[in-house]
C-alpha cells in the first residue's frame, strides 16, 4: 500500500522511542513547560518534551492544567480552528479517554457546548474525570451508543468519529495492539465503523461537519470507509490547511485522490492517525427535540452558592446532588437527560447530606469557581501526593475549621473538610492515585517560577 520507501521508514520508526507530547489547557494554564524542544505545529497549545516524566506523581497534572496527548491527535485542534468560526452544538462520539474532546474545546468558539459521549461505562467514568479536570463549564459527558441518540431529537453543527480500529498506529506504543492485529479484526472494524456513522448520521445537522478519524494504516478502516460515507450519503469531502512541512501523507488508496490526511511515524512527529473532513448535504433530517431549559429551584443552598460561582448558571438538584448547569447548555441538558444517560453536565456543585452541602471535585477544579469563598491551605509536595492518594492529612493550626480548598502551587487540587487535629479527604475515590511509590525528584513539568 504505501511503497517500499514509506514502509521502510514507517517500520524503522517503530522501533524507536515516540515523542512525548502535552497540551495545554489555557482555561487555565498562564505556564510554559519547564523542558520541551518545539511546538506541536498543528495545535498552537502543544509542546514536544524532551523526555517523559512521570506525570501520575505532577499533582499539577491532576489539577487540569495540561493534558497528555499524542501530537497527531492535536490535529482535531487545526479542523475545528478552520471550520467552526460560530457558536456550535458539538458531539465528540467515542471520546474516552477526553483527548479530542478536551483539544476539541480550547478551540470552540465562546458559547458553544460540548457533549463526550463514550458507550464503555468504565471508559466513560475516565472521560467524565478528564472533562471535569480540564474545568470548563459548557460541556455534558454521556454514557450511550451511537444509535440511542436517534431518540434523543439533538442535532449537533459537528460530530467527531473517532471510530473504534485495529489500532495499527499504536503498535509502537502497546504490544497488545500488536498481538490483537488480525486481517479479520480489520473487516470487523471496518463494518463496525460504517454501522457507527450510520446511526448518527441523522442526528448532524444539514451542512453540519463529520470529522472521521482512526489511529489505524490500513484504507479499508480508512479511504474505503471515507469513500463509502461520500457515496452513501452524497457528502463533501473538505481540504484541510496543512503545511508540507508537517509531511502528512494523503491517500493511499488508488484512484481516490480527495483530501484525507494520514499521520505516519517517521514523517510526522506522533503516532498513526488518520482524519478526514465531511460535510453532510442539505437534506432531511429527523425533528430537533423540543424540551426547554429547567426552570430554576429554590433549594437551601443558593445563598452561598451563588458566591462560589459567577451569573449565568441555573441550580438543579438532581437526587442528593446540586448541579449547576450554565444558561447557554440547560436546553441541551434538558433534551439529553430525557433519554439518554448524562454522567456530568456543566458544574457539579455539591452533594446534599441533611442540612449540609458537601462541596464537589467538579466544583474545585472548575475554571468558574470563586476561590476566594473557601478558606484555602497550599499544600506541600509530600501532602499534596497524599492527598491525591485520598489519605488524611493535617493542615496548619491556623486554618479555619469546615471546608477548605486545597491548592498545590496555589492551584486548586479539591476540598477537605478540616475538623482541627486532621482533615478529612474529599478527593473522589475513584480518581486516587493508587500507587504508594515517591519519588525522588519532583517532577516538574511546568515552570511554574516563570
Amino acid at each position: 500500500m504505501m511503497g517500499e520507501r514509506i514502509f521502510g521508514q514507517l517500520t524503522t520508526a517503530m522501533t524507536q522511542e515516540p515523542p512525548v507530547s502535552i497540551r495545554l489547557n489555557p482555561l487555565k494554564c498562564y505556564y510554559m513547560p519547564k523542558h520541551f524542544e518545539s511546538r506541536v505545529p498543528w495545535c498552537n497549545t502543544g509542546y514536544y518534551l524532551t523526555e517523559r516524566p512521570n506525570f501520575t506523581f505532577d499533582p499539577i497534572f491532576h489539577t487540569g492544567l495540561y493534558y497528555v496527548q499524542e501530537a497527531s491527535s492535536m490535529f482535531i485542534h487545526q479542523v475545528l480552528r478552520q471550520f467552526v468560526t460560530v457558536p456550535s452544538l458539538v458531539l465528540d462520539l467515542c471520546a474516552a479517554p477526553g483527548g479530542k474532546s478536551t483539544a476539541a474545546r480550547t478551540i470552540l468558539p465562546h458559547g458553544s457546548v460540548l457533549v463526550s459521549n463514550e458507550p464503555v461505562r468504565q471508559r466513560a467514568q475516565i472521560l467524565s474525570e478528564n472533562i471535569q479536570k480540564f474545568g470548563h463549564r459548557d460541556c455534558l459527558v454521556t454514557n450511550n451508543y451511537p444509535r440511542d441518540f436517534r431518540q434523543s431529537g439533538l442535532l449537533f453543527d459537528v460530530v467527531i468519529a473517532d471510530v473504534p480500529c485495529s489500532g495499527e498506529g499504536m503498535f509502537r506504543k502497546d504490544e497488545g495492539a500488536v498481538s490483537e492485529w488480525s486481517p479479520q479484526n480489520i473487516e470487523r472494524c471496518a463494518t463496525l465503523q460504517r454501522e457507527i456513522v450510520a446511526d448518527i448520521w441523522d442526528n448532524l445537522k444539514p451542512g453540519g461537519l463529520l470529522v472521521y478519524s482512526t489511529c489505524t494504516f490500513n484504507t479499508k478502516e480508512n479511504e474505503e470507509n471515507v469513500q463509502w460515507i461520500q457515496q452513501h450519503y452524497r457528502a463533501e469531502i473538505l481540504a484541510v490547511d496543512t503545511d508540507e512541512e508537517w509531511h502528512i501523507k494523503g491517500s493511499l488508496l488508488p484512484g481516490f485522490d480527495e483530501p484525507v490526511y494520514r499521520f505516519l511515524p517517521g514523517f510526522t512527529r506522533g503516532e498513526g492517525l488518520f482524519m478526514a473532513v465531511l460535510r453532510k448535504n442539505w437534506d432531511n433530517t429527523v425533528a430537533p427535540s423540543k424540551a426547554v431549559a429547567p426552570k430554576p429551584q429554590r433549594t437551601p443552598f443558593d445563598g452561598q452558592c451563588r458566591d462560589w460561582l459567577p451569573e449565568g448558571f441555573t441550580f438543579v438538584q438532581e437526587g442528593d446532588r446540586l448541579l449547576a448547569i450554565p444558561d447557554n447548555i440547560a436546553t441541551v441538558w434538558a433534551t439529553a437527560r430525557k433519554s439518554l444517560k448524562v454522567l456530568h453536565a456543566g458544574i457539579t456543585i455539591g452533594t446534599i447530606k441533611g442540612r449540609n452541602l458537601i462541596p464537589d471535585q467538579s466544583l474545585a477544579l472548575s475554571a468558574p469557581l470563586h476561590r476566594d469563598a473557601f478558606p484555602q491551605a497550599d499544600l506541600d509536595y509530600e501532602t499534596a501526593i497524599m492527598y491525591l492518594r485520598r489519605e488524611s492529612i493535617t493542615l496548619p493550626s491556623n486554618t479555619p475549621l469546615g471546608f477548605v480548598l486545597v491548592t498545590y502551587r496555589h492551584i486548586p487540587l479539591g476540598f477537605v473538610k478540616n475538623i482541627g487535629n486532621r482533615a478529612n479527604n474529599l478527593y473522589p475515590a475513584e480518581w486516587k492515585i493508587k500507587s504508594t511509590h515517591m519519588p525522588l525528584t519532583i517532577p516538574a513539568v511546568l515552570d511554574i517560577n516563570s
